[in-house]
């Protein structure tokens, strides 16, 4: 994975992570001020704006690394230090995307409350997987954690 794939996909999972965390808590644990308002606080739609607007380049990056990255990482079936979590990870991807994008055309009340706490469920743990990635992925290039392949011995 290049530099700037790595940085795409990092830095657009922090932002769509953050903007996503504000907008809860700005929309679900913030008194509100002002009884006729429906907003928790006043950044709260800019908060939505950037989580959606982040989205899809949050796809985007994962889509850059799926070749190079995730399937021929998967096709040589070597085990390493940091596999779980990146197979969790895009396990995740897809009902987080799905829900994602489901709720802003939804227009059934239900189906967004369903929806709603999907995206929420997926999208947390996917950011703390990724997150659980990276670190695995840190720790095995600065050796902290001897990698699998080379602490097994060889094959039988």
């Amino acid at each position: 994975m290049s530099r700037f794939e790595s940085l795409l996909l990092n830095v657009s999972i922090a932002l769509s992570a953050v903007s996503g965390i504000a907008y809860l808590v700005m929309r679900d644990l913030l008194k509100r001020t002002d009884p006729f308002s429906v907003l928790g606080h006043p950044w709260q739609p800019h908060a939505l704006a950037v989580h959606v607007l982040v989205g899809p380049v949050v796809v985007f990056a994962i889509g850059l690394i799926v070749r190079q990255h995730i399937i021929e990482r998967m096709k040589n079936g070597k085990r390493s230090q940091g596999r779980l979590s990146g197979v969790m990870t895009i396990g995740l991807a897809t009902p987080m995307v799905a829900s994602g994008y489901l709720l802003q055309v939804s227009t059934s009340q239900e189906w967004r409350r369903i929806l709603g706490w999907a995206h929420l469920a997926t999208g947390l743990l996917f950011a703390l997987l990724f997150g659980a990635h990276l670190v695995a992925a840190a720790m095995r290039r600065r050796g902290a954690v001897p990698d699998r392949r080379t602490a097994q011995g060889p094959a039988s």
